[in-house]
């Protein structure tokens, strides 16, 4: 390796190496979406009772990995994935750092393989905790955009 690459190194930016494992972990939780992997609940949330979750489908708080693991499989996911056609993505993200957590706060859109029309949408706000080198998500809060 040469000296210019290993003083690079050297000298990374903590805040842009946070951002970027902040960002994996986003990412990491759109394609969990898209392949409805339910094996990826355990790897990208909080796996204890604290994990918490408002569904824009249904009322009230999703308290616990496992009540969280059973709210997902009600939406399709399966071990493994499963191949919908249907498409998840988020616009409109804003982040904002509290300590070494994060709040991310943007605009989620869904596309369903088999519907015509707009996608739907609303905002959504998670709050990622450092585990390790990554990030988890340990509240999530979906809301769907009025109508008109």
């Amino acid at each position: 390796m040469n000296i210019a690459i290993l003083l690079a190194l050297a000298f990374l930016n903590p805040a842009q190496e946070r951002d970027t494992h902040l960002q994996r972990s986003v990412d990491a939780w759109v394609a969990m979406w898209n392949s409805y992997d339910l094996d990826q609940v355990d790897r990208l949330f909080v796996t204890d009772e604290t994990v918490s979750y408002f569904s824009s489908e249904y009322e009230g708080l999703i308290e616990g990995i496992e009540a969280l693991r059973q709210h997902h499989h009600g939406f399709g996911f399966r071990t493994g994935g499963v191949a919908t056609g249907s498409r998840l993505w988020l616009e409109d993200v804003t982040v904002r750092w509290e300590g070494d957590s994060a709040v991310v706060m943007a605009q989620w859109l869904f596309a369903r393989a088999d519907a015509e029309g707009p996608p739907q949408q609303g905002p959504v706000t998670f709050v990622f905790v450092p585990r390790g080198e990554s990030f988890r998500i340990l509240h999530a809060h979906f809301a769907n955009a009025p109508v008109g």
